[in-house]
This record gives C-alpha cells, structure tokens and sequence, in this order.
C-alpha cells in the first residue's frame, strides 16, 4: 500500500519545482506475479517517453513551422522579384504579326502594303523576357504583414508550450492513477485476507460452540464482499495502466513496473493572501494566454494591413525582352524602366468589407483573449483551494486510517474473549478498509492538485 513520509518543510520554492520534486518515487519496484521485479518506471522517465513523439507535440510543432515559413513569406514582399517568361506564338493575327515584326527588328516597307498588313501570313515568334519589381511605398502595408505574421508565430510557440504542459499534466494524471489503483488492489488484497482469517476465527469458535451459526455466515459473507471489491480492483489496476500507456504514446498491453508507493513531503501552505500572487503570474506566463494576446495583437496589425492596402501603391518595374522567329536567333531586344503608382477608385467595396472582416476577428480575438484571463483566474483559485482541501483531506484520511486499525484490532481481542459481537468486528474491519483506500485515494489527490496548480500558473 502507499504510505506517507513526512520531511521538514524548506523554504518556499517555485510550485513549478515542486511537482517533479515532492513527485520522487520510492525505490521499491512493484512485483510481477512470478515473484520478480522489474525496473520502475520513474514519473520522469514517464513524461520523457509520453513528450518524445507525442502526436499532440507534432502537430503542434508543424503549425510552428508553418508560422516560421509565414514570417518568411511576408518578409520576402520586402524584396525585389525577378520573373523570366518564355513564349512561343505562331499567328496571322494583323496586331500581333505586326508588333513582333517589330519585336523582332524585321519590320520592313513592304509589310505597310495594305494586303500584307490586312492578311499577314503566318508569322513564328520566340520571345524571352526578364522582369524585374520593387515595391517602393505600401503605406505600411508589408510591414504589417511582417509584424502580423511575426506575431503568429508567437502564438504557435506558446501554443507548443501549452501542448508540452498538457502531456505532463496528462502523465501526472495517468501516472499517479495507476499507482493508486494498484495501491488500493494491495489494500483488498490485504482486507481479503484479514475476512479470511475472521471467517477461520468464527469457524474455530463455532466448531468450539462458542458462537452461533450465524456469525459463521456472516463473516463467510463479508469474505464474499471483500473478493469482489479485489476484482474490481484487479480490473481497475489493469485499465489504469492501460491509460498510462495511452499518455505515453505506447502499446496499452505493454506491462508497466511501477514503483510500490508515492513518497509526499511536507510543502509549504499556500496561503490566502498568496492568491492574488499566483493570479498575476498566472497571467504573465501561461502560455495559451500568451498566444491569445499574440493573435489579438496579430489582429490589429491585419486591420492595418486592410486598411494599407487602400491606399496608393508606388513600385519600381525593369524589363528587358528578347524576340526571334527561330527558337536560337536573337533577331531584336528591347528593354523598359518603369516607375508607377496604383490606386483602386472603386472595388465594388471589397476592400472596405475587408477592412470591416479584418477589424471584426480583431475584436473576437481580444475578447476571447479576456475572456481566457479570467478563466485563468478561476482556474488558479480553484486549483488553489483543492490542493488545500487535499492536503487537509490527507491528514484526516491518514488519522482516520490508524485510528480504524487501532479499533479493529481492540474490537477483535473483544471479540475472541466474547465481550462483543460478530457484527461490531465486521464493521470494525469494513471501516478499516473504506478508511484506507480514502488515505490512499487522498494521497494522489494532493499529487495531482500540485500538478493542476502548476498547470493553471504555467509552473509546469
């Protein structure tokens, strides 16, 4: 079964620290049924394996690597682009024939005949063309874009963040679980064979005709109740450590050696006037919050960029062309330098829609960005409250445990001396065993509270 060391409380530490710290594992290994050991897995090994490959983490990972290739992309809008086109074009279109004669530097006289420029024959042009662009003035709409997308890839880092601390959380969860299910299999097990040896008592007593018959079938029922209460702690052992192996990313058949009990060391009390303290740094460090501001901010900056990209534009644009009626030739080329400006007069009011489209998922950004801050703080409180109550629970649940033996064990010296009867006994050692496996069931409750406390500062 579990049991409980008690260590002199050190000064206050990050509650961060405090979850890997006071969740060290003791070195007793828990036995196979052959009667071997096996070696334990660690809560740090656990959470090692479940963060190595976790699908969760991967996706996670290519969305951040899907934001990094944005901010690339909204910083190549920065640079000057170069295009190279190619055509081939064989035609006895009147224009075209007579812009790439032209093209091609072999206009002559005779094509200005009437009939040669009315009904040319058909004319082959190869025609190669090097373009260069340069946005000179967007009215901050490239750097918008920059700064949008920057702040995106914030968001998908301390959404990673987020995802890591929620696999630890899950391990934790999933860890202590198993061991407190086994912890409790052992607790049946053992009031299994303390009804056995009541119904051995009665029987010696009642072969002896000190006690009635009665008495024998009710500590035979007992025994009854007792084995079912170790098959269903048998079930539950088995699909907890099938749940852990589905937090660890493993097989749920993979047989799992899992240390004997949880050591708990005193930690300091999280006091009420502390409340606010873990608020505020809740808020300045829990990565989803981080990521809601990120893209409320990111928001902002596509509004600007809507707004931007309603204003004139300056760039600058250089050519250089080459056209022949053979694929080798190089009959004339001609190149251009252009300096423009454009400006939409009327879209049809896109542009204003998408200004109002940008400035409305601005808005929903930054309430749900709000709106998870104060979650966060209940979240906090609540955290804090359960890890209190499960540290008062603990105390209670560990004197109410000893007491229930120490009561037992007069109520059976009673019982064997005729001074009581059977029914006090079995009451005696049914509070026992409901006694203990609240104590072992409290003991992973404060584990787990610490660790959901952490999770709701971002300590995790």
């Amino acid at each position: 079964m579990m049991r409980i060391s008690h260590t002199a409380a050190g000064p206050p530490m990050a509650l961060g620290l405090l979850t890997l710290g006071l969740l060290s594992m003791a070195s007793g290994a828990w036995a196979t049924e052959a009667g071997e050991t096996s070696h334990v897995l660690t809560l740090e090994r656990a959470i090692e394996i479940a963060l190595d490959g976790n699908r969760e983490l991967r996706i996670s990972g290519a969305r951040l690597g899907a934001a990094e290739a944005g901010v690339d992309e909204a910083r190549s809008f920065r640079l000057p682009r170069l295009e190279l086109d190619g055509v081939y074009q064989r035609t006895d279109n009147p224009v075209l024939v007579f812009s790439n004669l032209l093209g091609q530097s072999n206009f002559q006289a005779e094509n200005f005949a009437l009939d040669s420029l009315n009904e040319p024959d058909p004319l082959d042009n190869w025609k190669a063309r090097i373009q260069l662009s340069q946005p000179l003035w967007t009215w901050g709409r490239v750097q918008g874009g920059i700064e949008a997308a920057g702040l995106e890839r914030d968001a998908a880092g301390a959404d990673r963040r987020a995802a890591h601390q929620r696999v630890i959380h899950r391990v934790i969860e999933s860890y202590t679980g198993a061991v407190l299910a086994r912890g409790q299999l052992e607790v049946t097990r053992e009031s299994l064979a303390t009804a056995r040896a009541h119904v051995e008592l009665v029987g010696d007593l009642r072969r002896a005709g000190l006690v009635v018959e009665s008495d024998l079938l009710q500590a035979e029922v007992r025994e009854s109740e007792v084995r079912e209460l170790t098959i269903r702690a048998e079930s539950g052992a088995e699909i907890a450590t099938s749940a852990l192996n589905l937090a660890l990313g493993r097989d749920l058949d993979i047989a799992i050696a899992l240390p004997a009990d949880l050591a708990i060391a005193d930690d300091r009390e999280t006091a009420s006037d502390e409340l606010s303290e873990l608020v505020a740094r809740a808020w300045s460090q829990r990565p989803d919050l981080e990521a809601a501001r990120s893209r409320s901010a990111a928001g902002e900056r596509r509004t600007r960029v809507e707004r931007a990209a309603r204003r004139p534009e300056l760039g600058l644009g250089a050519s250089y062309e080459m056209n022949a009626e053979d694929f080798f030739g190089a009959d004339g080329d001609n190149w251009a330098v252009t300096v423009g400006l454009s400006f939409d007069l009327f879209d049809g009011r896109r542009g204003r829609a998408r200004v109002s489209r940008a400035e409305a998922l601005a808005n929903e950004a930054g309430e749900r960005a709000e709106l998870l801050a104060q979650s966060i703080s209940l979240e906090v409180r609540r955290a804090c409250f359960e890890l209190r109550a499960a540290r008062q629970r603990l105390e209670q649940t560990a004197k109410g445990a000893r007491l229930a033996q120490r009561s037992l064990e007069i109520i059976a010296d009673r019982y064997r001396e005729g001074l009581t009867v059977l029914t006090e006994l079995l009451d005696a050692e049914t509070a026992l065993t409901r006694s203990r496996l609240r104590s072992i069931a409290a003991q992973r409750d404060l584990l787990l509270a610490r660790a959901t406390l952490d999770l709701a500062t971002g300590d995790l």
